[in-house]
């Protein structure tokens, strides 16, 4: 029951429309993250500024969210997530502007990866 309440509050918090279609624009920069949540209440209030920061500040589209990974290689974190800025320089400038401030919120909550990608055909 826990693991519905806090997708369905990062859901609500986060406003994300969860899309099936990479979308055409071939300059796109993408966050992929991978982890693990170890501690809801305090990931649910990181969650909470990654939408105002991210989402709204940097202009970030959520494509998805899985809390439940088919994981068949590396360790075991179910959680995954994947966002598209409009470029890779955007979602860089974004990691390194507001983001700074949000990361201490993560510490303790969530042990994860972080990579920036560049759709590049």
């Amino acid at each position: 029951m826990k693991k519905t309440i806090l997708i369905g509050l990062i859901a609500g918090i986060a406003g994300l429309a969860i899309g099936y279609k990479v979308p055409k624009d071939k300059n796109a920069g993408y966050v992929m993250i991978s982890g693990r949540i170890t501690n809801p209440e305090q990931a649910g209030k990181y969650f909470a500024k990654v939408n105002d920061v991210v989402v709204k500040g940097c202009g970030a589209k959520t494509l998805t969210v899985d809390y439940e990974t088919d994981v068949r290689e590396g360790y075991d974190g179910p959680f995954s997530v994947l966002a598209q800025f409009p470029s890779k320089k955007a979602a860089q400038d974004c990691y390194e502007g507001d983001y700074q401030n949000i990361i201490p919120l993560r510490k303790g909550a969530i042990d994860m990866n972080f990579r920036i990608v560049e759709r590049n055909r």
